[in-house]
């Protein structure tokens, strides 16, 4: 595979954060960025996730984000820490129970290889992503296709009403559903 991205890179460095190790479980998964625009500044906010195995260790089970780090692209300095179980988005989320699986079904075909790839694709298009936000550019139609793609078959579909809730402009414009398109 291709060097890591940056996303890749401070995805990885997040678990290395003192914050992260004094709040957030080691065994906690870090999710998705998701991109946010304020101020005129780009800043990047990782869910953290419950996960643990099945029985018989062939999936995952997933528990719904329980905080958040939010860091700015640009230096990765930390600028907020929530615990979304004191100050939650979604007054009726199921916090101690499973919500999902992994792999879901739109990736459980693929070998592990060929997640990883996708996975390194997408996480390599969020570097282009949040440059170009902070530059100020646009996005081509081709390009916002296909990083939506990717982004809809490598989400855990059990854990995309969560992302929604934190981070909705950004999914109603990346990852709209048929809602998202009848307001526009």
């Amino acid at each position: 595979m291709e060097n890591q991205s940056r996303m890749e890179d401070l995805m990885a460095d997040v678990r290395k954060m003192p914050l992260f190790r004094q709040l957030v479980p080691m065994e906690a998964g870090v999710g998705w960025p998701i991109p946010l625009r304020k101020g005129g500044k780009v800043y990047v906010i990782f869910p953290f996730f419950g996960f643990g195995r099945t029985a018989s260790q062939n999936k995952t089970v997933l528990s719904p984000p329980f905080a958040t780090l939010t860091v700015t692209w640009s230096n990765w300095v930390v600028v907020e820490y929530v615990n979304l179980r004191f100050r939650h988005p979604w007054p009726e989320g199921q916090w101690e129970e499973q919500v999902g699986e992994f792999p879901h079904e739109a990736v459980a075909h693929l070998t592990v290889q060929q997640y990883r790839e996708k996975r390194h694709e997408l996480l390599t298009m969020y570097d282009e992503m949040l440059d170009r936000l902070e530059q100020g550019d646009t996005f081509d139609p081709a390009w916002q296709t296909r990083f939506g793609q990717l982004l809809r078959l490598l989400m855990e579909p059990s854990l995309e009403p969560y992302y929604r809730a934190l981070g909705p402009k950004f999914f109603s414009h990346f990852f709209p559903t048929e809602k998202d398109s009848g307001q526009q």
